[in-house]
């Protein structure tokens, strides 16, 4: 897990970098007011190994469970909230043991950041975020893991949008357990959902909305020439 983690790490400080370089300017005028969202969930709940994409660990439902919802702040950044909820497969690992029942709820809320205007306004919406939260566990004692933990949350992730205003969301956090930093309460959280955008309503008009041919409605003179008079 201190591998994957610190991997992690390095990885959103890469794509950080890049909101302090040039860029051409940027106007507020033209995002979403809010945005909401459904998801499913795959989560990793073994602080204790290294490898983060493992199927034995992968605990899921076959339908949603988490929403979330975003409110746009200014420039490309945004807050987030979201609530989860995770019932554990006694057939996956949880800090190396097997056998877990249970389930845990978790609430988180994040500042997020998108590259969506750098990269043209097209299709692809990706980002990074970072925030705080809380995880509830209820499970047997075999369970190393704190019952109650805040954590802190570093997430990559990516919309695609689909239309103006329905888009696919991928994304990954790492939660981290502050009750015991880098042991049995951090752990891994996938999600894949859809997410609704609401434009804003204040009279301008979104990136989606907003038309790429423009064609003038002034009127424009035609001139024309008299003939002249013979004398």
């Amino acid at each position: 897990m201190k591998i994957s983690t610190i991997s992690f790490l390095l990885f959103l400080c890469f794509f950080g970098n890049s909101i302090a370089q040039p860029t051409k300017k940027i106007t507020n005028q033209d995002n979403y007011a809010w945005q909401f969202g459904a998801s499913w969930l795959l989560t990793d709940d073994d602080g204790y190994e290294l490898n983060p994409f493992s199927s034995s660990k992968l605990h899921s439902a076959p339908y949603p469970t988490r929403i979330f919802v975003d409110k746009y702040i200014y420039n490309g950044w945004s807050a987030d909230g979201a609530i989860g909820f995770q019932k554990y497969d006694p057939t996956k690992l949880v800090n190396d043991s097997i056998g877990i029942t249970g389930s845990m709820i978790s609430t988180d809320l994040a500042l997020k950041y998108s590259f969506y205007k750098q990269l043209g306004r097209g299709i692809v919406d990706p980002y990074i975020g970072a925030g705080l939260g809380t995880t509830l566990r209820t499970s047997d004692k075999r369970n190393t893991a704190k019952t109650l933990s805040p954590t802190c949350n570093f997430s990559l992730g990516c919309t695609f949008w689909m239309s103006s205003k329905l888009g696919l969301q991928v994304q990954g956090t790492m939660k981290l357990g502050l009750t015991d930093l880098f042991k049995s309460s951090d752990y891994m959280q996938y999600s894949v959902g859809l997410t609704y955008r609401i434009p804003k309503t204040d009279g301008y008009k979104s990136d989606f909305e907003k038309s790429k041919y423009k064609i003038s409605r002034h009127r424009t003179r035609i001139k024309v020439k008299k003939p002249k008079s013979e004398s």
